[in-house]
């Protein structure tokens, strides 16, 4: 019996593989994106925290609204660094989706061929058989 071989198996496996270093990326941007609102939430907690203190001199005010106007350009910064990487993320998601569109056409290819060649294989072994079965009798 002839051992099945898909012509396209060394590229099936290397798009497996962009496929996988596409999910990773994807993940790596999704965990690149939580980091960058958890930095956000932790601005916005100090600014809280800031804004319930009570000041009593003067200067401890203008400290207080330096620090806060400090908070919110920290807090701009690190909304405008999240709007980027989930920007990063839908497109870290749509080539992920792409690599595993590719992936699934091939293995699709891939399993039309084994049907393919094993109703081919089954039919020589039937073909074979008869022949044996046929020679046996004329024995």
């Amino acid at each position: 019996m002839v051992k099945f071989k898909f012509r396209l198996e060394k590229l099936l496996e290397y798009r497996r593989l962009q496929e996988k270093w596409a999910k990773d990326a994807f993940l790596e941007t999704t965990a690149r994106k939580y980091e960058a609102e958890a930095e956000t939430e932790a601005v916005k907690r100090r600014r809280t925290t800031a804004l319930r203190s009570s000041p009593k001199a003067v200067d401890e005010h203008v400290n207080l609204d330096a620090y806060l106007t400090k908070l919110d350009d920290d807090q701009r910064a690190c909304e405008t660094t999240v709007s980027v990487i989930a920007t990063e993320v839908e497109m870290a998601l749509a080539e992920w989706n792409v690599t595993k569109q590719q992936v699934t056409s091939i293995e699709k290819l891939r399993k039309a061929e084994l049907a393919e060649w094993t109703l081919n294989e089954n039919r020589r072994e039937q073909s074979d058989l008869d022949e044996w079965s046929s020679q046996r009798r004329a024995a």
